[in-house]
């Protein structure tokens, strides 16, 4: 029986057939060296987070911190600690709304209207509106600020933040000065409101942060604090002021604010931290309360 006669190839498909071979070929080649050197890289990363993490462990660094749990929460802050100087006004803030809490990024916060028993009605720093938030446990969370806050709402800052510094005894503040980052902002006609001063046009906020048992008032800061090798925890407080009338029809400037700011921090403070704050606990400290006419 005669084998079957092979059908012969044209020179163009033969030509394009080769051409196609020697490609793949060139491919394969070149992939595997890149493939190659993919791998080697994977390793040297891989090889290189557990030096580091080792390295980190024999130097007693800590690169991931762990959270600093509050001792009770914020809302259960006890305010009769603040009497006789301080109460309660009786018109409090409104529940904060979920999506409002969502936004703020924490649970742990704490909405105060303090009325300076002092003062009269009339004065612009007659009653003292206080925020506070707490946050740990979130790595390189972008603290909530004043100077964004207000102005995505439509208000007009007034001149440039600037930090000043506040003596406030009995706070752990190096030398007791805090530091106070100071806001000034107008309010026009068509903003949305997130005060309660209707009648005011302008106000001065006060703010700074609590973190890692420091005082600060820009974000680097407080991750600078919180980037410290040699401490394992890490958190960050912020505690905002702004004052008004009893009337809220009046809004105290900005030196009317810094005057009525320490005595109110002397109080408002050593509660917060011994009370909620577990960092002293943490480093084997106990911060002592101020007493009032200490020197």
């Amino acid at each position: 029986m005669e084998s079957p006669t092979a059908t012969p190839r044209s020179p163009a498909s033969s030509a394009t057939m080769e051409a196609e071979a020697a490609a793949a070929r060139r491919t394969s080649v070149a992939q595997r060296p890149f493939s190659l050197r993919y791998a080697i890289c994977l390793g040297l990363l891989a090889t290189s987070a557990v030096g580091m993490q080792s390295l980190a462990r024999f130097l007693g660094y800590h690169l991931q911190k762990k959270a600093v749990l509050l001792k009770r929460p914020l809302a259960t802050a006890d305010f009769a600690k603040l009497a006789p100087e301080y109460v309660l006004h009786p018109n409090m803030p409104e529940p904060t709304p979920e999506d409002v809490v969502e936004s703020l990024g924490t649970r742990e916060y704490l909405q105060w209207r303090l009325v300076d028993t002092g003062k009269s009605v009339s004065d612009p720093t007659a009653v003292a509106h206080v925020f506070i938030t707490y946050y740990t446990g979130k790595p390189d969370l972008v603290p909530h600020v004043p100077d964004e806050c207000y102005f995505a709402a439509g208000y007009d800052r007034k001149g440039s933040p600037h930090t000043t510094h506040a003596t406030v005894r009995g706070v752990g503040a190096a030398g007791d000065r805090v530091p106070v980052r100071v806001v000034e902002f107008i309010k026009p006609r068509q903003a949305d409101s997130l005060l309660d001063d209707k009648q005011s046009a302008g106000v001065a906020v006060l703010y700074f942060f609590h973190t890692n048992g420091e005082y600060c008032t820009t974000r680097n800061e407080v991750r600078l604090r919180q980037a410290n090798p040699l401490q394992k925890y890490a958190y960050y407080a912020k505690f905002e002021v702004r004052f008004t009338s009893y009337r809220f029809d009046k809004a105290a400037d900005v030196q009317q604010s810094l005057a009525a700011l320490p005595p109110l921090l002397e109080k408002l403070v050593p509660v917060i931290l011994q009370d909620h704050f577990s960092w002293d606990e943490l480093n084997g400290k106990a911060p002592k309360a101020h007493e009032s006419g200490a020197n």
